[in-house]
């Protein structure tokens, strides 16, 4: 262990052991990385024992050595996703195992593997990496005094002193108001989130909550994209919980926070996101109750978000000032998105991702229905589909979608209810429960009452008398439905086509030559 952590995640680090010159290493430029590489193994072995085998594997296994230079590393991964969740939760751990083991850094850059190859080498870690997110920030050199007042013979402190440039999660330039679909279930927030633009608009506190993969993280960086491009020399931060939390620590630790309110007020725009995951770490919120306090007083634009309403934040264990004061600005809420709302993002993915292949909206449709648990799994199914076939000149229709999406679609087996199967077969048909219960027999209430029938017998294995005790009638109905709806089958498309969408709603999985989904 290098340190102890107290019941607010603060952990006390020791001061790292050794440096360049007690490793035999040079001070390192960009032309003599060789040392740094020489340590990576050891670098990677320390991250599997910090970390376990299991996490180690998933996030950590194709990691490698881009650049390194004497206060800052470039790691690259092959995975979108990956360079995503290391950024987000794991770049300050990076950080300390590489200070550890190697030698003190003060910041890593993570990038995926086919934008590192020399671009950043160059331009990477040099501190106007990101000046549209953060304009020219001084160095941090030059605004941390040494903590207790001495400084140390390389300009470091004993404590990590936390600088902006190094807690914030860079804006994916991706997410921006034209990319976020807008429907019923999100037509406020995304209106609230516009009227930040105004000229006259007051500068108060916007808080947007609810559910995991609803695209709360989306409309928060949509906006610092607006606002970069609209303000021009403009500064906007983005910042996870796990960072915000970290820095908020170091700062404590090295009583180095007014430096680091000082650096959040150099931006126009302050975004926190996942406040809901601060719950329990009392000493953080109150730095952040404390930041968010300057920010609105200095008239910067602050946009959190998290997954509960401010009433129930307060009873899960975030700060009551800091729930009130959410709760004092402007609260809305982002619903989770219907079918419809899923393929408009989809269409949004597709239509920006410039792929070879051809993905025509009936492929959309299926992987919008049959992916329906978050926006987030929906998109991530789509990237998948993408990563198989972006360089095919091929079309992909539902079969070759289902085909892909193989591997996904297996996790979610279930058994379903019979109540689930009827309302599925209600939606498929257009109808309503009550409809297909009844007595009425237009043909299609008949149909509906066949597919219901059929998925039940051959996806559910329920017997005729429970099926027909569903629909109020008897076994030999049942029975009888099920030889009609085999012949439906047989020489009807769009009936198929219907059979199969009761599938997908029930999270069932169908065959590959049987993928159609119009609808009756």
């Amino acid at each position: 262990m290098v340190g102890s952590a107290d019941r607010d995640g603060f952990v006390r680090r020791r001061r790292p052991m050794g440096g360049l010159r007690e490793l035999g290493l040079p001070e390192m430029t960009n032309d003599n990385a060789d040392a740094a590489r020489e340590s990576f193994p050891l670098f990677r072995e320390t991250l599997a024992k910090r970390y376990g085998n299991t996490v180690y594997r998933t996030w950590f296994s194709d990691l490698e050595l881009d650049d390194a230079k004497a206060d800052s590393i470039t790691l690259s991964t092959e995975s979108d996703l990956r360079r995503d969740r290391l950024d987000q939760q794991f770049k300050l751990g990076l950080r300390e195992t590489w200070s550890e083991t190697v030698y003190p850094i003060r910041r890593v850059l993570i990038v995926k593997r086919h934008l590192s190859a020399h671009a950043s080498r160059v331009n990477g870690l040099a501190p106007s990496a990101a000046p549209t997110l953060f304009g020219d920030l001084p160095a941090a050199k030059d605004m941390r005094p040494a903590a207790n007042g001495k400084a140390k013979a390389n300009g470091r402190s004993d404590r990590w002193e936390p600088t902006l440039e190094e807690i914030v999660t860079p804006i994916d330039p991706r997410m921006t108001f034209e990319t976020f679909a807008v429907d019923d279930t999100n037509g406020v927030a995304h209106a609230a989130a516009r009227q930040i633009f105004m000229t006259d608009a007051a500068r108060d506190i916007l808080y947007v909550y609810g559910q995991s993969g609803v695209g709360k993280s989306h409309l928060l960086q949509a906006c610092a994209n607006e606002w970069l491009k609209r303000r021009p020399g403009g500064k906007a931060a983005y910042l996870t919980h796990n960072n915000i939390q970290s820095g908020c620590v170091g700062a404590l630790l090295s009583n180095s926070t007014l430096n680091l309110q000082r650096d959040f007020l150099s931006s126009d725009l302050v975004m926190i996101d996942d406040i809901h995951l601060l719950a329990g770490k009392k000493r953080t919120l109150e730095e952040v109750l404390n930041l968010i306090n300057a920010l609105t007083s200095a008239r910067r634009q602050v946009i959190v978000a998290g997954e509960l309403p401010p009433s129930a934040l307060a009873k899960e264990g975030v700060n009551d000032r800091l729930a009130d004061r959410l709760a004092g600005g402007l609260a809305v809420r982002i619903a989770p998105g219907g079918e419809s709302l899923r393929f408009d993002v989809l269409r949004k993915h597709r239509d920006g991702a410039g792929l070879r292949c051809a993905i025509p909206d009936e492929t959309l449709r299926l992987v919008a229905r049959l992916f329906g648990s978050s926006m987030r799994e929906c998109i991530g199914a789509l990237k998948q589909l993408m990563l198989v076939y972006r360089d095919q000149a091929v079309e992909v229709g539902p079969n070759e979608a289902m085909a892909a999406l193989q591997a996904r679609l297996g996790d979610r087996k279930r058994k379903a209810s019979l109540e689930e199967t009827l309302a599925a077969t209600a939606t498929a048909f257009n109808l309503n429960p009550d409809e297909i219960r009844g007595r009425a027999q237009p043909q299609r209430i008949a149909r509906a009452r066949h597919a219901f029938v059929y998925v039940a017998r051959t996806v559910l294995s329920e017997s005729f008398p429970r099926i027909a005790r569903a629909l109020g009638r008897d076994h030999t109905t049942a029975i009888s439905s099920l030889r009609r709806a085999e012949a439906l089958i047989t020489r009807d498309k769009a009936f198929l086509a219907a059979v199969n969408a009761i599938k997908i709603a029930i999270g069932v999985e169908i065959a590959l030559n049987q993928a159609g989904l119009s609808r009756v």
